[in-house]
């Protein structure tokens, strides 16, 4: 009985393992619109596959399809209401279109989001990547749509109690956004040593063994930090690079910002001909990028 039981169930899983291997791939390729496609197509024999429902949100979230990511989400939740994952996604699709709606439309979803972060943060006390959601989001909201710096470090505290890392790298977010630049620079001094204790650097490389970050954005910040204390510049250089690379629309700090801090991180290390290659990348996006402008004289200046 046991035998006939597993022959009928492994075409199933074979299926599964199959459609993994395929949508992962096309993932790593960043190939979303093909992935939506086949992703659809098993659905369509399968519609509440939750793994299914899932990656296709992800796709579209990729896309900055926002509408039909937070479809897939919604579905989701409907189906697994108590899931913090699930809140959390959900929540983060409706803050992008918070985001890029009009401000009407806006003060309706930012209080959805909240609502949806809160009880995500309930059902996992130990879910770091809405806690991090949490403290971008009362740090980049105005006030009138209830952003609170006080807020955001309320996060960064439990950030730090599950993290160190995450939480001083929160922090001095927090406080850099807030023009204390003389705190977020403790902070970012922290964070680099919590990494240290982790061995997250060797051979002035990430271990990324040691910690995954949750949101690209952290690695941005360790970047940050080591341009700001002028300390681990190669390993800084791997991040902004891992930034770029891994760089989605789920991302807060544009593609632009990015290959301006490359560029310091080159020129804090002597390299004028890359540091001016990194600017000319952000120009390309965004001509009239005045950091990259700036900083671009910068380099100039110092060229033989």
């Amino acid at each position: 009985m046991q035998k006939f039981l597993l022959i009928l169930l492994c075409p199933c899983f074979l299926i599964g393992q199959n459609y993994s291997r395929k949508i992962d791939s096309l993932f790593d390729a960043k190939n979303y619109t093909q992935a939506i496609q086949k992703l659809e197509v098993y659905l369509s024999k399968t519609p509440q596959d939750l793994v299914l429902l899932e990656l296709i949100g992800d796709a579209h979230g990729f896309q900055s399809n926002w509408d039909n990511a937070a479809r897939y989400y919604k579905q989701l939740l409907d189906l697994v209401p108590d899931n913090a994952t699930y809140h959390y996604k959900y929540g983060g699709i409706l803050g992008k279109q918070a985001k890029e709606g009009s401000k009407f439309k806006a003060v309706g979803l930012i209080s959805k989001v909240k609502v949806l972060f809160s009880k995500a943060a309930e059902l996992d006390p130990t879910h770091i990547e809405v806690r991090w959601a949490m403290v971008e989001l009362y740090t980049q909201l105005p006030g009138f749509l209830g952003g609170s710096y006080n807020k955001a470090m309320v996060y960064a505290n439990e950030l730090e109690q599950l993290s160190k890392p995450y939480g001083f790298f929160a922090k001095a977010y927090i406080y850099e956004s807030s023009d204390q630049e003389e705190l977020a620079n403790t902070y970012y001094k922290k964070g680099l040593e919590s990494l240290e204790e982790l061995a997250y650097f060797q051979s002035d490389l990430p271990n990324r063994t040691q910690l995954k970050s949750p949101h690209n954005a952290l690695h941005f910040l360790v970047a940050t930090a080591c341009r700001v204390h002028n300390t681990r510049l190669s390993a800084g250089q791997r991040c902004v690079q891992d930034y770029i690379d891994e760089f989605s629309s789920k991302d807060n700090e544009p593609l632009e910002a990015a290959y301006v801090l490359q560029a310091q991180l080159f020129k804090l290390q002597g390299r004028t001909s890359d540091a001016l290659d990194s600017i000319e990348k952000a120009l390309l996006i965004k001509p009239d990028f005045k950091p990259a402008l700036k900083e671009k004289q910068l380099i100039l200046l110092l060229k033989p």
